[in-house]
């Protein structure tokens, strides 16, 4: 071919002869194949490429996620430690408080045995000691209610006490098996003990003027003497504390006042130590009255409350 260049390659195996045209026909070939087969590699690996970042984007969106989450529970934690800690605060304060209380239950649960000279078993818990402390009260006042006990009206003064005396009317020596007791005209005279009304009228031999008899539990009798008004009568049912008649001056009795006796079995007892015996002082009336035997009474009237409970 004219303006060609031929080119001969020997080998062992012979002798080949291209042109220069030839040459270039398949460098241009070769190098269009590998254009395409560079750009669809290039293309697969950029498509790869974009397929790894695509699944980093949608594991950092979910870590991203996660870590939102994560901060939301940590929020709510912390919130919830934060409730947790200020109720811990309150309980605190309320353990202060009960702490306080049973310090001040304890000091007052000690005034209350002192004052009922009563002393609970060592190592006793303060729940016990106070069931003890509710048992031992329950059981005084329940003899208090049944015997004599306290003034029958307010205590301003003794104008005559039991025992050996001048009469201040007949002025003979006689013995006075009561207490006058100074008081205004119809000043309220209450029942010292429940019991049932004996007698509700004037006594003309006795001196007693209108005389008020009340019968007791156990053998208990008191009388209320020189009376201006009763209101019961006999038969009646009284309470202690209970409004009965009002002072006077009736019978032989030098001005207004209440005469008042505690008998027991036909004994006349000293009522001065019923006056002054209540719950505070409660064993004051076992250390100063020795004519009544005491412990098999008290024995006697835990019997009946007892029978009391049961029905």
């Amino acid at each position: 071919m004219k303006n060609s260049i031929l080119i001969t390659i020997t080998t062992l195996k012979g002798s080949k002869q291209y042109t220069i045209t030839q040459l270039i026909k398949k460098f241009i070939i070769i190098f269009v194949i590998f254009s395409i087969l560079f750009f669809v590699a290039t293309f697969m690996f950029i498509s790869y490429l974009n397929g790894v970042i695509e699944k980093k984007n949608q594991a950092l969106k979910q870590t991203n996620k996660e870590i939102e989450l994560v901060l939301n529970q940590k929020n709510k934690l912390q919130n919830k430690l934060q409730i947790l800690e200020n109720n811990i605060s309150n309980l605190e304060n309320i353990i202060k408080q009960k702490e306080k209380l049973v310090s001040e239950v304890n000091d007052k649960l000690d005034d209350i045995e002192r004052i009922m000279q009563f002393e609970p078993p060592k190592n006793t818990t303060l729940v016990d000691r106070v069931d003890l402390a509710k048992i031992d009260i329950v059981d005084k006042k329940f003899v208090l209610e049944n015997i004599p006990n306290g003034y029958p009206v307010p205590f301003i003064g003794i104008s005559s006490p039991f025992g050996w005396r001048i009469h201040p009317i007949k002025y003979t020596k006689e013995f006075h098996p009561g207490l006058d007791l100074r008081a205004k005209m119809n000043t309220p005279v209450r029942a010292t003990a429940d019991g049932i009304v004996e007698y509700a009228r004037y006594h003309r031999r006795s001196g007693y003027g209108r005389l008020l008899i009340i019968d007791h539990n156990f053998g208990f009798k008191t009388l209320f003497g020189h009376l201006n008004k009763i209101i019961v009568k006999s038969g009646d049912f009284v309470k202690k504390g209970q409004i009965v008649a009002y002072t006077g001056n009736t019978g032989l009795s030098n001005g207004p006042h209440l005469h008042y006796e505690v008998r027991y079995i036909g004994m006349v007892l000293n009522p001065y130590h019923f006056v002054k015996w209540n719950l505070k002082d409660y064993n004051y009336i076992f250390k100063k009255e020795k004519k009544v035997k005491w412990q098999s009474l008290i024995k006697a009237i835990q019997w009946q409350k007892t029978l009391m409970q049961q029905q």
